[in-house]
């Protein structure tokens, strides 16, 4: 991430028209009948007179369901990964996800992005009964930015609400590494070398605990932008702790193929976060 946090992230047109296409091929499928039902802008924080907001995805099924928090990525400051497949790809395994917003650098720094993940996750569980959601199985996926927020919300187990479990893909997690990069410099708002405390507080890999719940890490085997390194960063510091942890490397994918092409990462992913389910459901 010299180069993440060195310069802004460009997809290239091709890559734009090509996922276009995918998306409005899957939608077209025949005979799919909906699995869920999204509610878009739903509500959970005002703030600075502004609503931040998330897509709920519902499943049609019945009876208490288990719940994913979903946190975009972006480089903290856009919204370029909206985690739509992944929201989609959860509630059709049965999941209530929760596909939310919060406020942009550089003109809202850390930790406001933090808190914004944390009241929404707080939002989940305080509706919990409203959606039949089990507040002992909400779990939390990002991706990028949103995989650095997520895991700085979920990684304290001493406070409730928890996650019982957390997915993230190509992670941001130890900014200290990217000393000269706008972005992190945007999301902290001084230099490393004038605050290097506050730099190492907003990296994960100095976030866990004994108490952290388990941990799925995936990243791209080409990334440029985050080093694939810091997954092994991440997974170090969750193993010094006996933190479970599971990795999988994206073959052939950089940053943003690994977002957009992870079909077998995902797959591995809604079935980690399906045994920490099945883990709570055998224990109560």
């Amino acid at each position: 991430m010299t180069a993440l946090l060195g310069r802004e992230v460009t997809v290239t047109s091709a890559a734009i028209v090509l996922g276009s296409l995918l998306a409005v091929g899957c939608a077209a499928l025949p005979g799919a009948e909906a699995q869920y039902r999204v509610e878009e802008a739903v509500s959970y924080k005002q703030v600075d007179g502004q609503s931040l907001t998330g897509d709920l995805y519902l499943p049609k099924k019945t009876g208490i369901k288990p719940a994913v928090l979903v946190v975009h990525g972006g480089g903290w400051r856009n919204r370029s990964g909206e985690m739509g497949g992944i929201s989609k790809r959860l509630a059709k395994a049965g999941f209530v996800v929760f596909n939310a917003t919060y406020r942009l650098a550089p003109e809202n720094r850390h930790p406001t992005q933090v808190e914004d993940v944390s009241d929404a996750l707080q939002w989940l569980y305080d509706n919990a009964p409203r959606f039949d959601i089990d507040p002992q199985r909400i779990g939390g996926w990002g991706y990028s930015a949103g995989a650095h927020l997520i895991l700085m919300a979920g990684l304290d187990r001493q406070q409730a609400p928890y996650l019982n479990g957390i997915v993230a893909g190509g992670t941001p997690a130890d900014l200290t590494a990217w000393p000269n990069s706008p972005l992190v410099f945007g999301l902290i708002g001084e230099k490393l070398v004038d605050a290097e405390q506050t730099w190492r507080e907003a990296s994960p890999v100095n976030h866990v605990s004994e108490q952290s719940p388990p941990v799925f890490l995936y990243h791209g085997q080409w990334d440029k932008l985050v080093e694939p390194e810091q997954m092994t960063f991440m997974q170090e510091a969750l193993e010094a702790k006996s933190v479970p942890v599971e990795t999988y490397t994206v073959k052939f994918t950089g940053h943003i193929g690994a977002y957009r092409f992870a079909g077998g990462a995902e797959r591995k992913a809604v079935a980690f976060l399906s045994q920490r389910d099945d883990n709570v459901a055998a224990a109560k």
